[in-house]
C-alpha cells in the first residue's frame, strides 16, 4: 500500500497532511472507501475519480456562494439573488447529505431519506428562485429582517 501524497495528486497538501493526521492519531475508518491500513498510511485504493470531482464541486460551491454573499452586500441585484438560490441550497443539500451517510445506519431508511433530501433541495431551489422573479428577492428580504425593529405598545394604538 502506497501513502497518501502518492494517491492524491489533485488534492492540496493541507488535505493530505489533515488525512495522515487522522490516520495517525486515530486511525478510524475515513469517508469515501479510505480506510487506514497502519498508524501512519492511510489506503485510498478504492478512491474513484467521481468522489475528487464531487470533492472539487463541494470547494467551488463553497467559494462562489462566499463570493455571491459579497455580491449581496456590495451589488445587489437579480443574478445575485438567483445565484444565492442555487448555491446555498446546494451546499446544505451536500452537508446534510454527509450527516445522513454518517449517521444513518438503518437499513431501507437510507434511500427514502435520499430522495426526500433530493426532493426537498429541488424544492427550495424552485422556491427561492420564483420569490426572487415575483417579490422582493433574498438580498432585500434579509436586509429587511434585519431592519425589523420591537413595535412598542403605545405605537400600536
Amino acid at each position: 500500500s502506497s501513502g497518501i501524497n502518492a494517491e492524491w495528486p489533485l488534492l492540496p497538501g493541507r488535505f493530505n497532511a489533515m488525512l495522515a493526521l487522522v490516520g495517525r492519531s486515530s486511525c478510524l475508518p475515513l469517508r469515501h472507501g479510505l480506510k487506514c491500513v497502519s498508524p501512519c498510511v492511510v489506503q485510498t485504493s478504492n478512491l474513484s475519480a467521481s468522489v475528487v470531482t464531487h470533492w472539487k464541486a463541494e470547494r467551488y460551491v463553497s467559494v462562489l456562494s462566499a463570493a455571491a454573499l459579497a455580491g449581496a452586500v456590495f451589488y445587489p441585484c437579480l443574478p445575485v439573488d438567483h445565484a444565492l438560490a442555487i448555491l446555498i441550497p446546494l451546499h446544505t443539500h451536500w452537508g446534510l447529505e454527509q450527516v445522513f451517510l454518517d449517521y444513518v445506519h438503518i437499513k431501507g431508511l437510507k434511500m427514502p431519506i435520499s430522495i426526500a433530501l433530493k426532493v426537498l433541495t429541488g424544492l427550495t431551489i424552485v422556491a427561492l428562485l420564483y420569490f426572487n422573479q415575483h417579490d422582493i428577492g433574498i438580498t432585500q428580504a434579509v436586509k429587511d429582517v434585519w431592519n425589523i425593529r420591537r413595535v412598542k405598545p403605545e405605537e400600536l394604538g
